[in-house]
């Protein structure tokens, strides 16, 4: 009998197909980089209606062009407006990132990692109130906190639901109940210890429930009551918007997003960087042009 590999002829080639690379989903990276430039936009409103427009033009901000703009910076970052809008692009922000992680495989790496940035973060603000004795910057729970332990939440859900789609969207929207059903139902008593402040946070009147916002994490605070449910809002919706994780635009595809993707792409960096650059450059311009020799902020 003749061997089976006599079946085969010598001339055959085997051409392996290279593997398809990876796209990434452009809108994502868009949106999210909306969020961030937005971000930093009102955190300029921030910077020059509290902190530079007051010393630059008196407590009252009189004047007319620079003060007039000061003035409406001032009044924006406290409108209803500004809440309106900062709840969505909030929304939007913890959403996507949620879509995000549902793609990844490496959500415990990346959960740890993020949780290190956020407590090395949390040093470094700690660090520059007392050095510089600026208040109003220190964060204890702030949005790298909060997107660290909802990766690793959803870490373990992954991990638990061994690839099941109806089991995450399930608990996934159980989150979104609960979570829910905490904020607007739920009052934890006045004498709370306050390490729980990063679970339950402000009520939905705004007001703190069992410790003082500006005493704990004036700078940055998102507690896991009520955006985690924005976030896991993300990981419900992704199976039925990204089932084969196809963009949903690619007729829009271009080099016209590529700016904002970008910042989207590396939207960390823009996060940890942006206050420190505005900062920075207002307080030149001081020192510069405004008044001489004077940084405002040290």
């Amino acid at each position: 009998m003749t061997g089976s590999s006599s079946l085969i002829s010598k001339d055959v080639r085997v051409t392996l197909a290279p593997s398809r690379p990876r796209n990434r989903i452009w809108e994502i990276d868009f949106l999210r980089g909306a969020c961030i430039i937005l971000m930093v936009l009102d955190h300029l409103t921030m910077f020059l209606g509290m902190y530079f427009g007051p010393a630059w033009f008196g407590a009252d901000m009189a004047g007319d062009g620079g003060a007039a703009f000061c003035r409406w910076c001032e009044a924006f970052h406290t409108s209803p407006e500004r809440a309106v809008a900062h709840a969505v692009v909030i929304f939007i922000f913890f959403s996507i990132s949620g879509i995000s992680c549902t793609f990844s495989r490496s959500n415990v790496r990346r959960g740890i990692v993020l949780a290190v940035i956020a407590i090395l973060y949390t040093g470094v603000t700690y660090a520059v109130e007392s050095l510089f004795d600026v208040g109003g910057i220190r964060v204890t729970f702030g949005v790298l906190h909060f997107y660290a332990a909802c990766i690793l939440i959803w870490a373990v859900i992954d991990l638990l639901s061994r690839d099941n789609t109806v089991v995450k969207v399930a608990v996934s929207a159980a989150i979104i109940v609960v979570t829910l059903c905490l904020y607007y139902l739920y009052t934890p008593p006045a004498d709370t210890p306050v390490f729980f402040a990063p679970l339950f946070g402000n009520g939905p009147s705004g007001e703190a429930l069992f410790f003082r916002q500006e005493s704990f994490s004036p700078g940055d605070f998102f507690p896991l009551i009520p955006y985690a449910a924005f976030f896991f809002a993300g990981t419900a919706l992704a199976p039925f918007l990204y089932p084969r994780r196809y963009s949903l635009l690619p007729f829009l595809e271009g080099k016209w997003h590529k700016p904002v993707s970008f910042v989207g792409k590396y939207a960390i960096f823009f996060y940890l960087l942006h206050i420190v650059v505005l900062a920075a450059v207002l307080m030149l311009v001081n020192y510069l042009f405004v008044s001489p020799g004077d940084w405002v902020l040290i």
